[in-house]
């Protein structure tokens, strides 16, 4: 295990990695930790500081940290830059301890700690070892935190023996070792992540140490991971880790005691490390490939169409639930802060550019196999939307795939069929008999969803060619839009059992406006979405994420939200022509 802390220790970087993790460590330990990382004020050489007692000190102190990732060499310790260690150093005595210190810590003594994920090399030992013994004083000492040192206490204060079970030490283990078969990884990795985060009778306390556990080894993973240059358990596992650990942190929503505060904490680095994660694989797998022909369809390396549709419509799903996420963050950006701003803004113009790139060059995301492949489609039209210039390429969309879906049914071929094994998607269809074809297409949520989009957005032809599927193909077909209910917000994060309602039997046949009241109607009542505390903290973008991760059609709400938004800005727009 410590082997496995210390090489993640290495690979981290300074800024919001190693530094993120010190204070979670510090916490643990029992310290109270007074400064944090911040970004644009001057922190005059500490990156972080705490003040306690450590278990082998004898008195407390005020401990500053000077954090440095990878080895400790020339260029880290004095190489004339001003972020350099010595120099930082420096600082920290000449300015931080006689100004920046609270004053009710003034009168114990200051140890600087040169924190650092690897180690000193040899050809700067000496000097170090030189410089700090002469500013050594009474009152001031130095340490060292080497990798060696901060792997010894996370592995003793985050991840003791009885605090980290062995079976779950076990399953990290294994998690790490399967990186190759990142599905087997995953399934480790989510045991693990339902152990620690599992609430039955446990204290605040325990569930916060459960959620900074469950950090560390999601940390872990995700630099294994970028070592072996394979996202796809990390992408997996970040999803999963953030939707358990949200469940597990409800208990301190709207407190303010310090497990609370810290657990919140904990929470939100957890959303910005899966952000950090699927941020760096639409980033380096995906979007230099959008712009390419069948690019993307020939890096599946597939045995048939079959894995090329799949994996296709996965990755659509991703990259429009990544561009939500930025979309979301841009929405939390002061305006003080134009530079997250500006580039939030970038990041959601470029997803969106690169959605619509990846669908022309791709044309296999004309023609969904499967009906759940609505979720998919869904996530990424709803994002498209959000910028009403995409509207045209929407429309187009919908109506290339509304005519290819009604060409599959018209010659019996690859129509999308609600079956899930994957031996039996790549025989579909097995014969072209009408008792066939009612078998696999008993319900569905894509043509709903299609008939939904088309009618808010005023797009006649897509809406005309599923009215036809209905009436020609598939008259015995269960049109469905699913809701949340009563019982999603116990079980949606975890999905440890079904939940949500239907509305069965949807009408897509009568003229457009009569939809749009039947959906409106039944969004009205079955409203149980904006109850979720995901909603009602305003982190409406977890909704999506776990609908894309378990595989849950997206709440017709959102779809509705589009139509209201629309009719609000017309009304506006006739009140403003009619003063």
């Amino acid at each position: 295990m410590k082997l496995m802390i210390r090489q993640y220790l290495a690979s981290l970087k300074e800024r919001g990695e190693l530094d993120a993790l010190l204070p979670d460590l510090l916490s643990q330990m029992g310290l109270e930790v007074f400064l944090k990382p911040g970004v644009g004020s001057r922190q005059y050489g500490v990156d972080v500081g705490a003040f306690g007692k450590l278990p082998n000190e004898s008195q407390s102190k005020v401990y500053l940290f000077s954090v440095k990732s990878g080895d400790l060499d020339r260029r880290d310790w004095d190489s004339t830059n001003p972020q350099d260690l010595r120099p930082s150093i420096n600082e920290i005595i000449d300015v931080f301890i006689p100004t920046r210190i609270p004053a009710e810590y003034n009168e114990y003594p200051v140890e600087i700690c040169l924190c650092f994920g690897g180690e000193v090399k040899e050809e700067v030992r000496a000097n170090v070892s030189m410089f700090l013994g002469k500013l050594k004083a009474d009152d001031l000492s130095f340490s060292e935190w080497n990798g060696d040192r901060l792997a010894d206490l996370i592995e003793q204060n985050m991840l003791r023996e009885e605090l980290l079970p062995k079976n779950c030490r076990g399953l990290l283990r294994k998690s790490l070792a399967m990186l190759d078969e990142p599905e087997v990884s995953f399934k480790h990795f989510s045991q693990l992540a339902i152990s620690l985060t599992c609430t039955d009778d446990k204290k605040p306390k325990d569930i916060l140490t459960g959620i900074r556990q469950l950090y560390l080894c999601l940390w872990i993973l995700y630099s294994w991971c970028r070592d072996e240059d394979n996202l796809e358990s990390a992408f997996l596992s970040a999803e999963f880790t953030m939707l358990n650990a949200w469940d597990a942190a409800k208990f301190a929503f709207g407190k303010k005691n310090k497990v609370a505060v810290s657990t919140l904490t904990t929470l939100d680095s957890i959303l910005k490390l899966n952000l950090q994660v699927s941020n760096q694989y639409i980033e380096d797998k995906i979007l230099p490939h959008c712009s390419s022909l069948y690019a993307l369809s020939h890096a599946v390396n597939p045995s048939c169409a079959t894995d090329v549709n799949l994996k296709l419509f996965d990755v659509l799903g991703r990259l429009a639930l990544t561009g939500c996420w930025s979309y979301w963050y841009l929405s939390q950006v002061s305006e003080e802060n134009a530079e997250a701003g500006e580039f939030f803004s970038e990041a959601v113009a470029k997803f969106q550019d690169n959605i619509k790139q990846l669908i022309v060059n791709n044309p296999i995301l004309f023609t969904p196999y499967k009906d759940e492949q609505a979720i998919d489609l869904v996530l990424a039209i709803w994002f498209l939307s959000l910028d009403q210039k995409h509207w045209r390429d929407i429309n187009s969309w919908l109506s290339n795939m509304s005519r290819e879906i009604y060409q599959m049914f018209k010659i019996g071929d690859k129509y999308p069929t609600t079956i899930r094994n994957y031996a039996e998607l790549i025989e579909h269809p097995v014969e072209k008999t009408d008792e066939y074809k009612k078998s696999v297409t008993k319900g569905s949520v894509l043509y709903p969803y299609i008939s939904a989009f088309s009618a808010i957005m005023e797009f006649p032809e897509p809406y005309e060619i599923v009215k036809k599927i209905k009436e020609e193909y598939l008259p015995h077909c269960n049109f469905q839009v699913y809701f949340l209910d009563e019982s999603s917000e116990k079980h949606f994060y975890r999905f440890d059992k079904m939940h949500g309602a239907t509305l069965s039997d949807v009408c897509v046949t009568e003229e457009p406006s009569e939809l749009i009241k039947l959906l409106v109607n039944e969004c009205d009542e079955s409203n149980k979405v904006y109850d979720m505390t995901a909603f009602k903290f305003s982190f409406w973008p977890i909704i999506l994420t776990g609908c894309r991760h378990y595989r849950l059609p997206i709440p017709m709400h959102f779809i509705i939200d589009i139509y209201k938004q629309r009719t609000a800005g017309q009304t506006e727009l006739g009140d403003e022509i009619n003063e």
